[in-house]
């Protein structure tokens, strides 16, 4: 019947090996960012510093769509679903990190000068950053994997990692609360930025000219490191928590 829905194995370009790869990849992810943004969720319900609230948020989503992109790819080794969108919800993770990053220098300078730290044009760029990312899932859903969207992808990845680190940088270089849990988890997260915009971004290699199933060898090497920064992240929220 059309539109039935199939179980059983699918391969990932139909090689047994990377298809082995990519699940165990996708569930280590899901399970690990399930854990991240539970304790982000626990972690607003649980501090009084209404100012926080925003960035707690950000990291809920964080773990949210990025335990989804496991998901999604998991039912497509396992079932007959396929979501050409999913490529898409790695740059909106990337996204999440990096204001994630934004909302850690707005709370220190909020903490130290009593200001937010919030400048001209924030929210002209934001909304240019999520119509980017609408693009690049809504696009390829309709159209698929065509290379200027893959080229749109990769780019907005880089974009959004260097606006994040831009801030990671500043707060660093101030160092205005250093040695404090905001300090800390700043530091847990810049390196799952690093690698979860690497997943999008290594598909300008795609653009390139380089063979997709190349690229989806690299991609699930930075997804399972993506996973493993995500945990050292995960372990600090359970800290923070238990010190609330």
């Amino acid at each position: 019947m059309a539109g039935e829905v199939e179980f059983g194995l699918y391969l990932v370009a139909d090689n047994p090996n990377l298809t082995f790869i990519v699940f165990i990849g996708l569930v280590l992810l899901t399970v690990i960012a399930a854990r991240f943004g539970a304790y982000a969720y626990l972690n607003m319900r649980a501090t009084g510093v209404d100012a926080q609230r925003v960035l707690w948020e950000y990291l809920l989503y964080v773990g949210a769509v990025a335990a989804l992109y496991g998901v999604v790819g998991i039912l497509e080794i396992v079932s007959s679903i396929r979501t050409p969108y999913n490529t898409g919800l790695m740059l909106a993770v990337v996204l999440l990190l990096a204001l994630s990053v934004r909302e850690i220098y707005f709370n220190a300078a909020l903490s130290t000068t009593g200001a937010d730290g919030a400048f001209p044009g924030r929210r002209f760029l934001e909304v240019v950053f999520v119509g980017v990312v609408a693009a690049v899932v809504f696009g390829i859903a309709l159209v698929g994997l065509r290379r200027p969207l893959l080229a749109l992808q990769g780019a907005g990845a880089l974009a959004f990692a260097g606006y994040g680190f831009w801030f990671g940088r500043k707060q660093t270089a101030a160092a205005m609360v250093q040695g404090t849990m905001i300090d800390s988890l700043l530091r847990h997260l810049l390196p799952v930025l690093a690698f979860a915009t690497l997943v999008p971004a290594v598909d300008l290699a795609t653009v390139a000219g380089l063979d997709r199933v190349v690229v989806q060898h690299v991609q699930i090497v930075f997804v399972i490191m993506t996973a493993t920064a995500l945990m050292t992240a995960t372990i600090k929220l359970r800290q923070n928590l238990v010190s609330l």
